[in-house]
């Protein structure tokens, strides 16, 4: 998986709602959640947004309208097959790379295309303003966005320390 491909995950097992669908998402690379490279036993993980086709909710006065987002439609060319919505208020998907590949070795997990290097720039902006991220995921898509060679990113604020005033 490359970053800012778009899969499909049928069975997907995270659901809020208890029922395991078929759900998309856009791959923004993986991480660490302990860097120290001597540290073995923490897991790599996957960073994926999922999408969304309950459209009216981003309707303006609706409960999303303000959520960071990006739209998308199928004649854009990046394998969505339905209008959709990738809501980036907060970092929603974060899966153990182990439990991804098994479920891509056992077919659940399929690439369907790729968005494009602009949206990808517009995907960092909002999750760089979005509440819902910690300061550590945000720096590390920028790392990842950086690596693909997606540079010229905005840097992002230093986080603030608590000094337990």
């Amino acid at each position: 998986m490359k970053i800012g491909d778009v899969f499909s995950w049928d069975q997907y097992p995270y659901n809020v709602e208890g029922k395991h669908k078929k759900r998309w998402f856009v791959y923004l690379g993986e991480y660490k959640e302990n860097p120290d490279p001597l540290d073995k036993d923490s897991p790599v993980m996957i960073i994926a947004p999922t999408t969304t086709a309950q459209l009216h909710y981003y309707n303006p006065g609706e409960p999303r309208a303000e959520h960071p987002h990006v739209r998308f439609y199928p004649k854009d060319g990046f394998g969505f097959v339905s209008e959709c919505i990738l809501d980036l208020a907060e970092a929603d998907v974060v899966v153990r790379k182990t439990d991804f590949q098994n479920q891509e070795q056992l077919g659940f997990i399929e690439k369907k295309g790729q968005v494009t290097t602009s949206r990808l720039k517009e995907i960092h902006k909002k999750i760089s303003n979005s509440k819902g991220y910690s300061w550590k995921l945000k720096y590390q898509i920028r790392e990842n966005m950086n690596k693909i060679g997606i540079t010229g990113l905005p840097k992002l604020p230093k986080p603030k320390r608590n000094r337990g005033q």
